[in-house]
């Protein structure tokens, strides 16, 4: 009994060779069944997102192995394993279920402490599960990912901090302005970057937005999208007075928001605080501004340079979860061992009661006429002796599977008496 993942990542593999092994959402209960075709036996997990395509199986016999994984992905996607094998990675047994946890508790993110990967992970187990496709393994496994990620997230301040430019410009704007209901936000510039913060600033209660942009109709077309209003460039200066929040990210050679610009809205505005945004590479706003009263001024710098604060913040916490995690890992491999053990005990049980039977077989013709009673002492004896010699091993056996090292233990027992699985002996 063996337990496997193999898979790829942001770090493993370019994105043109993860969007080939990606499995799409219709895809997976497809793949799964699949899977369990090719290995009735098995349990299987599948988890694919933008930046992993991962297969968890556990199977009672050795038909799972990395070789087997990867003819599956094989298969499945039509490309040749030469194409991908190079950008694989293969875990089993303990490493595979370290790898998990991490995975889990955002230790292996392209942004570590991102909780996205705690549902992806959730929803794959789920669409595992509701397919029949896990058993008591993949089950135990995946509810204990899902608590040590929790744990994880709990204990630790892995997830604290905004780590990109986006979230970190809402998170200033929550300390300046702490209601953004009845706040209107002024985008210029109709960018990626732009409708990110704009997008955050809406989930957090924003309702009223104004959009200006050179191409009228890409200002148009983010303005409708978060029911705002779109403006025509030229006229952006009669509208700044009327904004709370301004994020700016144009292409613009030179500034398009100069001081004259900000002090006469501030004078409209009789005094209420204004926050500038400019997220673009040249400078959007004149930096000048930022003197001016009650007028908050953050360049890309600015946000870059708390996003790394809290990268780096997020570093330091690695070894504090690295702990709990080692020590879930090995509360589960206890479990897993003895749940491996069980099974090879009693066939190592089996093996020598078998022989004692064979063994009382041929002596009962050896000894003639005798009493029904004291043929039941001799058998009782050879049963009882036969125990006691297997009770030291089962439990050694019991005591090793709680260190990791139980089924290892009694399979060198099993070698030691020629004793052989009943799969093994077709092989």
């Amino acid at each position: 009994m063996n337990l496997h993942t193999v898979g790829l990542n942001h770090d493993s593999a370019p994105v043109e060779i993860r969007e080939k092994l990606a499995f799409s959402a219709s895809a997976v209960p497809i793949a799964l069944s699949s899977f369990t075709q090719s290995f009735p036996s098995s349990e299987t997990v599948i988890l694919s997102t933008c930046n992993r395509v991962e297969i968890y199986a556990t199977s009672p016999d050795n038909s799972l192995n990395k070789e087997s994984l990867l003819d599956f992905f094989s298969a499945f996607h039509d490309l040749p394993k030469e194409k991908f094998s190079g950008h694989m990675y293969h875990y089993q047994d303990i490493n595979a279920v370290r790898h998990l946890f991490f995975v889990a508790s955002s230790l292996d993110s392209l942004v570590r402490g991102e909780t996205q990967i705690l549902s992806q992970v959730k929803e794959a187990y789920m669409t595992a599960a509701s397919a029949e496709t896990t058993g008591s393994i993949l089950n135990q496994l995946f509810q204990r990912s899902l608590n040590v990620a929790k744990d994880v997230h709990t204990r630790t301040n892995i997830g604290k901090g905004k780590v990109s430019v986006s979230s970190v410009a809402v998170d200033l704007a929550i300390k300046i302005f702490k209601d953004f209901s009845d706040k209107t936000i002024f985008i210029i510039g109709a960018g990626e970057m732009c409708e990110l913060v704009l997008k955050h600033l809406v989930e957090r209660g924003a309702n009223t937005a104004i959009v200006a942009n050179r191409n009228y109709d890409k200002a148009k077309s983010l303005a409708e999208e978060y029911n705002g209003k779109a403006i025509n460039y030229e006229n952006l200066e009669d509208y700044l007075p009327q904004a709370d929040i301004i994020i700016s990210s144009t292409a613009a050679p030179h500034y398009v928001i100069h001081t004259e610009h900000i002090k006469n809205a501030i004078k409209i505005r009789r005094g209420n605080p204004m926050l500038l945004i400019d997220i673009a590479v040249p400078r959007d706003i004149n930096p000048e501004i930022a003197k001016i009263d009650n007028v908050y001024l953050y360049n890309i710098d600015d946000l870059q340079t708390v996003a790394n604060s809290n990268i780096d913040d997020r570093e330091k916490e690695l070894g504090k979860c690295q702990k709990i995690i080692e020590k879930e890992v090995e509360k589960f491999m206890a479990w897993f061992e003895e749940l491996k053990i069980g099974p090879a005990i009693s066939q190592l049980r089996n093996h020598f009661h078998e022989i004692g039977e064979q063994e009382l077989e041929r002596l009962r013709p050896k000894l003639g006429e005798i009493a029904h009673e004291e043929w039941e002492h001799i058998v009782y004896s050879m049963q009882r002796t036969l125990n006691k010699i297997l009770h030291k091993a089962a439990k050694v056996g019991k005591e090793k599977a709680k260190n990791g090292g139980g089924y290892q233990y009694v399979e060198t027992i099993k070698h030691l008496f020629g004793i052989h699985h009943k799969d093994d002996s077709k092989k």
